[in-house]
């Protein structure tokens, strides 16, 4: 397993967490959840879908980013004692 992948898992509940009490992620879910009331059940489950697959890609590209900024801090703080 990749580490990035092993480390976007460790840190899954805590960033979930933050996500979850986000309130214009809680605005945009309430208002897709309203216009899904409008479509069939199938329309209503892909709408689903697909919001929980764009966050899921939002959440670990916003993770995999972070700890590539942290590691080229760390680097750079570590050339610099030298």
């Amino acid at each position: 397993m990749d580490i990035l992948d092993e480390l976007a898992e460790k840190f899954t509940i805590t960033l979930d967490s933050q996500l979850c009490s986000n309130s214009d992620y809680l605005k945009a879910m309430a208002l897709l959840h309203e216009l899904s009331k409008e479509l069939s059940a199938e329309q209503s489950a892909e709408i689903d879908d697909i919001a929980g697959r764009l966050t899921s890609a939002s959440f670990n590209a916003g993770v995999r980013s972070g700890l590539k900024l942290g590691a080229r801090i760390a680097v750079g703080l570590i050339g610099n004692d030298k």
